[in-house]
């Protein structure tokens, strides 16, 4: 049961701090909409902060193990498991009810400057999803599924960054079709 209730904490306050921002969701939010007590909150969390790192934590191991999924498809071409990585965070999103597009995005912005282990563990899924992204534009260009004109680390940085900005934008438009025209346009690039 406390495991659970963990848990239940986690991905209640995950969608709070998405959608109504970190600075604007209070410990009282998320007992509320979690129906786990006060006390229990603070038997797993010591702080706001402390349940902060835990979401971040939830969201860079959701990602990071669709990653290693996608980077292990290997019956399949590296664009292709581009576009499953691509595919699953379009149906987060939906499944998010078209909120929150970026998570680590909006929690390194949201959260306080000392909040140091926040920081890292989105700059650990970012450079995380570099390296898994740079190996799979590798691969494809070692079979000749993508020509071999920018080098695999600086693909993998425009890739990324391309990602990121279609995520903002595609929430900023409420256009979550942004997401695929960017990749869309990144695999021209590279083709």
């Amino acid at each position: 049961m406390s495991a659970r209730n963990r848990e239940q904490l986690i991905h209640i306050a995950a969608r709070l701090f998405l959608s109504k921002g970190f600075k604007y969701t209070s410990i009282e939010d998320v007992v509320e909409k979690s129906k786990v007590s006060r006390s229990n909150l603070y038997y797993h969390f010591s702080s706001k902060e402390e349940l902060l790192y835990a979401v971040v934590d939830f969201w860079g191991n959701r990602y990071e193990s669709a990653l290693e999924i996608s980077l292990g498809q290997r019956e399949l071409g590296a664009q292709q498991r581009i576009e499953s990585f691509i595919q699953l965070l379009l149906q987060e999103i939906e499944a998010r009810g078209n909120k929150g597009h970026c998570p680590f995005i909006a929690m390194y912005q949201q959260s306080p400057t000392e909040a140091k282990d926040v920081h890292q563990r989105i700059q650990q899924f970012f450079t995380c999803l570099h390296r898994l992204i740079a190996e799979l534009i590798a691969q494809g260009m070692e079979s000749g599924e993508f020509r071999p004109h920018i080098p695999a680390e600086q693909a993998a940085t425009l890739f990324v960054s391309s990602l990121e900005g279609g995520l903002a934008l595609a929430e900023t438009m409420e256009d979550i079709s942004i997401v695929r025209t960017t990749s869309d346009a990144f695999f021209a690039i590279l083709g």
